[in-house]
């Protein structure tokens, strides 16, 4: 680095800020303190704010503005007038975001007055998944309002922006009428960065088959727009100096039309420094340039940090740039001519594939520690579906912004060649979605390991640094090796030696690196239970010593998508790619339809063995369509009764209810209730049983376990007040007692009876609506720990036996 001053500095404040943010938090990053609006204003107050307009996002019942210098006035109520705004708190607000159901006709840089009820970002309910109050707090955004009343102030425009945006939204618009709405929408987000209208399970397929990073605009899109068109003007005028000039002035242009992102950022310092170069005429110096970018990147946004993209699109190129060079290219150099000579008399394009597969899989290893800590699984055919990705990537980039100006520019006969153009792309996408069925039918395709630890990525790396260590010496002694050749003496066959041991060790190394990364460490001689927080509903994950995992239910009646945006995210990230079983308490669809959509969803998603329902005459129509659902789609029904168990790894998991003598209505009362047993600990599980289902109950408890006294009980029906009866509690005698209700939820779940009848028998009350998902782990060795939500934290406290 002696030779590169400018990089290492860049390096140095690269580490500095990341040590910074990670270590002194809120004390480095104004970003994590909490802002005014956040100071002074509680949920649902009533407020005006004006700002001016920076980003529009446009969804399909609404759009976002994206408010910068915002000045906010708390009102009392939806009545205050405007004259008493004087007497009402004001403060200052960086930005905002207003939400705008009537999608009022609003240009960039108008300033717009907006009034409605305050709401806050939710940090991740569950852990797995998506922390929506961290991904704002990125940009410096703490607050949003859902507009009542929205009117523009001031009609000033930023007229570049402005015509950017509208060729954005033609561009757009072009292609979703010649491409369809499909392959138009995924062409958005690929050329223009716009996923909102993006079918998200083509989202998906593309994501669990490790192509998702087409949809992100890269340091590829960008080499087609800049690269391209500084290269067209310089042969076009013969001079560096305005092929770069007008290089970097369309690609300015291009980065105010997509929007300003990491991967952006870090393509476009490249970028510069590149061409910057080439009209200089120096050497171009991509470490430089790669280093610089992560610096201002980290400068203008320092929790980058903790965003995947910062770390997939600098780790990426890191591996093109140095790793893959100081490996490959250093075994070309050392090729002999014989060798050299020999490969060009045979098939020189099969010795350049192998190069091409081995390039390939050295990225994928070295990028799998980043891929695992932020998507929790990787694509084992990744290498493969690269390998014809790529090169058709060029194409599509380039037919595809091609044919969207012709048909945006033309019109009649003249758009023919630019509905040509997007034709082929829709064929090539085609492509990639049949590939990427085809690859997810192999054996092995998904391999999810979850969330690792910050220690085993350490240690990963750790290793890749001594193998490049490794290579750095066998270079050296190969190439005296070369320079001996053909001498008899000892120290040629003494180099040879010290190249086979070099290459032993570099395969034990990655071996043992592999091996403690995939390996999770955390899940030895363990019973798992998390009550995760699904809103107005029940889901409930069981995971036993030896790895046998199980769902109580999973459905919620206030929170959208609920398999896909709650459950999933969250088996995955504890390195659960397929569920043993699925026990059914009952059919209402806040226990069922996030069950039902997960098992649609099993190739991309996560896969179910069986479903277990309560006895057979107790079904309603909800359960019937439920079982014949799941058969169509490749998952076994099985039916639980009374008396019945599944004991695996020292795990066993007793229904109790319902049984044959139950003849009340099928529903709530019907429910299929559950005993779990680990060691010493009892953990009971009641869906929404109540009045005769309740009474059953007790008679079964008294039957089954007279002994036992349970340790965790899950509240029937959300801590509804027909339920949890004192005859009941008195004989289960919880220590915990678990309530899964959504916030603030229009049943008033749990009923203040209920809450006082738990608090007399004793029992501690735990509620997802206040804790989030509620993770409780049984240990071996006798101890219980609860890790419960805190705020945007995850904080652990331990029990003794």
């Amino acid at each position: 680095m002696k030779n590169r001053p400018l990089c290492s500095l860049c390096l140095v404040i690269a580490i500095l800020i990341g040590v910074l943010t990670a270590g002194a938090g809120a004390k480095f990053v104004p970003e994590l303190r909490p802002s005014p609006v956040e100071q002074y204003g509680e949920k649902d107050d009533w407020l005006i704010v004006r700002g001016q307009v920076y980003k529009k996002e446009e969804k399909e019942k609404y759009q976002i503005l994206y408010l910068k210098k915002c000045s906010v006035y708390f009102q009392k109520d939806q009545q205050s007038q405007q004259n008493q705004q004087s007497q009402q708190s004001f403060i200052k607000e960086s930005r905002m975001l207003i939400y705008d159901e009537k999608k009022n006709k609003i240009q960039i840089g108008n300033e717009v007055e907006a009034e409605g009820k305050l709401s806050f970002f939710e940090t991740a309910r569950n852990p797995g998944n998506f922390d929506q109050k961290a991904y704002y707090q990125r940009q410096n955004i703490h607050g949003k309002v859902w507009s009542e009343t929205l009117k523009i102030t001031d009609h000033t425009v930023k007229r570049i922006q402005n015509v950017l945006e509208n060729i954005r939204v033609h561009c757009r618009n072009i292609l979703l009428s010649e491409a369809g709405e499909k392959n138009g929408s995924i062409l958005s987000a690929i050329l223009l960065g716009e996923k909102s209208q993006m079918d998200p399970e083509i989202k998906k397929l593309y994501q669990v088959n490790g192509i998702g990073h087409i949809l992100a605009i890269s340091g590829l899109h960008l080499s087609v727009i800049g690269i391209g068109i500084y290269q067209l003007l310089r042969k076009l005028t013969g001079s560096y100096t305005i092929g770069g000039i007008g290089g970097i002035f369309f690609f300015f242009l291009y980065v105010l039309m997509i929007g300003v992102t990491v991967s952006v950022i870090r393509a476009g310092i490249m970028y510069l420094f590149r061409v910057g170069a080439e009209i200089a005429g120096r050497h171009y110096d991509s470490v430089t340039a790669l280093s610089v970018a992560a610096a201002v990147v980290l400068i203008w946004r320092p929790l980058s940090i903790y965003d995947g993209a910062f770390w997939l699109s600098f780790f990426a190129v890191f591996a093109v740039v140095v790793i893959m060079p100081a490996g490959q290219m250093e075994k070309a150099k050392t090729r002999t001519e014989r060798d050299i000579q020999k490969n060009r008399e045979n098939k020189a394009w099969i010795i350049q594939i192998k190069s091409m597969i081995i390039s390939n899989i050295e990225m994928q290893l070295f990028l799998l520690p980043v891929v695992l800590y932020f998507f929790y699984e990787f694509p084992l055919y990744a290498t493969f579906l690269n390998l014809l990705v790529i090169p058709l990537m060029t194409i599509l980039l380039s037919l595809g912004i091609t044919g969207s100006f012709i048909c945006m520019l033309c019109s009649g006969m003249f758009k023919i060649p630019g509905k040509c153009m997007l034709g082929i792309c829709g064929f090539i996408l085609t492509i990639y979605e049949s590939c990427c069925e085809f690859f997810l039918e192999l054996p092995g395709a998904r391999v999810v390991i979850g969330r690792i630890k910050i220690w085993q990525i350490l240690f990963y790396y750790g290793c890749v640094v001594v193998i490049c260590v490794i290579h750095y010496y066998e270079k050296k002694h190969t190439q005296e090796k070369e320079y001996m050749k053909g001498q008899e003496c000892n120290e040629a066959q003494e180099c040879e030696k010290q190249r086979k041991c070099g290459n032993i060790l570099t395969g034990m190394l990655c071996a043992l690196g592999l091996f403690v990364l995939l390996h999770r460490f955390d899940s030895l001689l363990q019973m798992q239970v998390t009550v995760l927080d699904v809103g107005q509903g029940d889901g409930i994950f069981l995971k036993s010593p030896g790895g046998m995992t199980c769902m109580i239910d999973g459905g919620s009646s206030d929170v959208k998508n609920v398999g896909q945006y709650s459950i999933e995210p969250y088996l995955l990230s504890k390195g659960v790619g397929t569920l043993d079983y699925v026990f059914i308490s009952h059919g209402d669809s806040d226990h069922t339809n996030g069950i039902e959509e997960m098992i649609s969803r099993q190739k991309i998603g996560v896969k179910m063995k069986t479903l277990v329902f309560p006895k057979e005459s107790v079904w309603d129509e909800s359960l019937k369509k439920l079982a014949i659902y799941a058969i169509e789609n490749g998952v076994q029904v099985a039916v639980m009764e009374q008396g019945q168990e599944i004991e695996k790894q020292g795990m066993k998991i007793l229904c109790l209810c319902p049984g044959s003598d139950y003849s009340g209505e099928t529903g709530n009362g019907a429910s299929m209730v559950l005993s779990v047993s680990y060691r010493e600990f009892d953990f009971l599980f009641t869906g929404d049983v109540e009045g005769i289902g309740e009474e059953k109950l007790c008679e079964s408890i008294e039957k089954y376990c007279p002994e036992k006294a349970f340790e965790i009980l899950k509240a029937a029906h959300h801590g509804s007040r027909n339920s949890s009866s004192e005859i009941f509690l008195q004989r289960v005698r919880p220590k915990y007692t678990i309530i899964s209700a959504g916030i603030e939820n229009s049943y008033g779940h749990p009923h203040r009876e209920t809450i006082e009848r738990l608090k007399k028998t004793g029992s501690r009350i735990l509620a997802t609506a206040n804790c989030g998902g509620i993770e409780i782990t049984v240990e071996f060795g006798g101890k219980i720990q609860y890790t419960l939500k805190e705020g945007s934290e995850m904080t652990a406290y331990e029990e003794s036996e």
